[in-house]
């Protein structure tokens, strides 16, 4: 009998010692460099920890919950210390250590976690990104903004067909657009009538430039504008063909040409156009009156969209990204 009970006590004993983890440790800190120390607990664990300074610097030492922002389970500013309490719950735990001082200590650790037979929790860490910021310093950054311009406004008189045959009027014009530098889309908008005065002022009310100022204000962007504007009105039908340089000779020699057709308007008394192309230069828009009898006034407006760089000067904090390992209770 006596032979089961201390087989029994020995089993005990084995059990015990399984369940506790023990960490014994000396390390040394400074005033600018902490001590951490994470371990995990079954709840109602007991925790056994002790704490020894090698010196006369005071030792701040807390322990928490490693993933919460409550209050310190304990929190003591002591040269030496020994501490029992039973854990709360299973949880992963952190002791923290800081000194008060600029000079160094050296500083004991032992501590135990008993789980009594139970299986105690496990740590594993994952590797999570920490992104920390620099000093905020002085940078210049290029930003881009559109900005619309004013090419031609003007009003045009053409005359009909049988005065250009037998009279030597003009029923054809060419107005040539020089597009500036980092031209992304121009457009034009005109009205035909043969009432000059009705010409006269459509022209005051065409407006296209701050029109479209306010589209790229809201939504830096123009696509899409010209379907959200309104032509111009108009009475009677004229012609307006795009042309390149080549083209536009043959047009104003009525030689047989090649108009640009998505840039072109055939039979429409008013419109807005849209052209993109970022191509910049010289290009001619070719004014046609098609009536034979009556001669045709014609208001046009062309702006052109523009792309401006600026520099900016601004305080920017370079982000640091380290890797760091955080520890969690494997289930």
């Amino acid at each position: 009998m006596k032979q089961l009970v201390c087989f029994f006590i020995l089993l005990f004993c084995i059990a015990t010692t399984n369940a506790q983890k023990k960490q014994d440790t000396t390390i040394t800190i400074t005033k600018n460099k902490d001590y951490s120390l994470v371990f995990a607990t079954n709840k109602n664990d007991e925790i056994d920890l002790y704490i020894k300074s090698r010196g006369k610097e005071n030792i701040v030492y807390t322990l928490v919950k490693y993933y919460t922002d409550k209050e310190p389970i304990f929190k003591k500013l002591k040269k030496k210390e020994s501490l029992w309490l039973i854990a709360p719950e299973k949880n992963i735990y952190e002791l923290i250590i800081k000194s008060t001082s600029d000079k160094e200590s050296k500083i004991s650790i032992k501590l135990n976690v008993n789980s009594f037979n139970k299986e105690a929790p496990i740590i594993a860490y994952k590797e999570i990104a920490d992104t920390t910021y620099a000093a905020p310093e002085k940078t210049e950054t290029k930003i881009k903004k559109l900005k619309t311009i004013t090419l031609q406004q003007d009003n045009f008189y053409l005359n009909s067909k049988s005065n250009d045959l037998l009279k030597g009027g003009k029923s054809r014009v060419l107005v040539p657009i020089a597009l500036p530098e980092n031209t992304v889309s121009w457009y034009y908008a005109f009205s035909a009538s043969r009432e000059e005065k009705d010409i006269k002022n459509t022209i005051k009310s065409f407006g296209l430039a701050s029109t479209l100022s306010n589209y790229i204000d809201k939504e830096n962007s123009f696509s899409g504008a010209v379907e959200n504007l309104s032509p111009p009105p108009g009475a009677n039908i004229c012609d307006i063909y795009l042309l390149n340089q080549e083209n536009a000779i043959l047009f104003k020699n009525k030689e047989e040409y090649k108009s640009i057709l998505l840039g072109s308007r055939e039979n429409y008394k008013s419109g807005i156009v849209n052209i993109i192309d970022n191509d910049t230069g010289t290009y001619y828009l070719g004014l046609n009156n098609p009536d034979n009898i009556y001669g045709i006034h014609i208001g046009i407006e062309v702006i052109c969209i523009v792309e401006q760089h600026h520099n900016i000067q601004q305080m920017y904090s370079k982000p640091i990204i380290t890797l760091k390992k955080v520890p969690y209770l494997v289930e």
